[in-house]
């Protein structure tokens, strides 16, 4: 038995954790143990999506969640990796915040939603960022490393030049190369698929 402790991890460390042991695996049983139940919550969806058979056990605070794994690895049917590898994915970036609402957040989010794309399997091919999403490329961003990460993978990473113009930005681009609105609309509209933020 394996056990995968992701007590004080936040969203989405606890499922990136738990399916890196689990793809690790050709069979048995993982333990893995998270401290809230929105973590338990998203550990079973990702066991329900691979077809595993689950168990949870609360011990006072701690939830530990017994995933058994028969045979060869499952593949998540509802993430992104289960995609086919040959889709051309183009993603537009259009703010420094994931979602609407308190900005706090937005900025919490963006920063897990950066780290959940770089654990994928399927990556887009291009990055598009543009209006105040060019915060994100530039000096001081939270997610440079992770931009970084990307890049090293083989993303490339655009960003509006008229954004970065009017954001007073352009001298501050820290990662990726500038681009157009035609270069964008050709991109969005020759992807298999374009996903936009």
């Amino acid at each position: 038995m394996q056990t995968v402790d992701n007590r004080g991890l936040a969203c989405p460390e606890p499922v990136i954790r738990t399916k890196k042991a689990l793809d690790a695996m050709d069979g048995g049983t993982l333990v893995s143990i998270v401290d809230n139940e929105v973590a338990k919550e998203n550990v079973l969806r990702l066991a329900n999506s691979m077809g595993l058979k689950t168990n949870v056990k609360q011990e006072e605070d701690l939830y530990h969640i017994e995933i058994i794994k028969e045979g060869v690895a499952a593949v998540a049917t509802t993430e992104p990796c289960s995609l086919p590898t040959s889709r051309h994915i183009t993603m537009l970036i259009k703010s420094d915040l994931f979602g609407v609402g308190e900005p706090a957040l937005g900025q919490v989010l963006m920063k897990s939603f950066f780290h959940a794309l770089n654990e994928g399997s399927v990556l887009p091919q291009e990055i598009f960022f543009v209006n105040s999403g060019v915060k994100l490329t530039c000096e001081g961003s939270p997610v440079l490393a992770k931009l970084q990460e990307l890049k090293e993978k083989g993303v490339k990473i655009f960003s509006c030049g008229t954004c970065l113009d009017f954001y007073h930005l352009t001298t501050k681009l820290a990662i990726g190369e500038v681009t157009n609105m035609f270069a964008i609309v050709e991109a969005l509209t020759q992807a298999d698929k374009a996903i936009t933020l």
